[in-house]
């Protein structure tokens, strides 16, 4: 199910969701993790993975993750399917410049629904959307 120019449904949710729910899958992602995705992919102009499943990738779990995965955080917005972890095939510079982007532009970032960003991950960028209370993004560690 196309979402936005660049992104489908298929993306934000494990396999065995999509298999039982279909295009009602939609019911447990927070829209404002697809409106972020379509914001980094047109901000920086390259592609992005979030789950490739669909695709015969081996990436299930970047968007809504069961709850009873041991994977992540046992309380991790992914299972509330309030957070992507988003891929490109750039190496951890680029991690860092897209964080740097984030830091000196803010604004920009907070109009489109993005709350939270993790740090001290390499090859992926961690959003989400909790409800913070703060008027600027929130940079937090990464939970192993």
């Amino acid at each position: 199910m196309q979402l936005t120019d660049n992104f489908i449904l298929q993306e934000f949710v494990p396999k065995g969701i999509w298999e039982k729910y279909g295009e009602k899958s939609i019911w447990f992602i927070d829209y404002r993790i697809v409106t972020i995705a379509q914001f980094f992919r047109e901000r920086y102009g390259k592609p992005i993975t979030i789950n490739d499943w669909h695709k015969d990738g081996n990436r299930t779990q970047s968007g809504l993750r069961y709850w009873n995965t041991a994977i992540g955080a046992s309380m991790s917005q992914h299972k509330f399917g309030r957070a992507i972890d988003m891929k490109w095939l750039q190496e951890k510079m680029f991690m860092n410049i897209i964080r740097q982007d984030i830091k000196d532009w803010q604004n920009e970032f907070l109009e489109c629904g993005l709350t939270t960003i993790e740090e001290g991950t390499d090859s992926w960028i961690h959003a989400d959307t909790r409800y913070t209370g703060l008027n600027k993004i929130l940079f937090i560690p990464y939970y192993k």
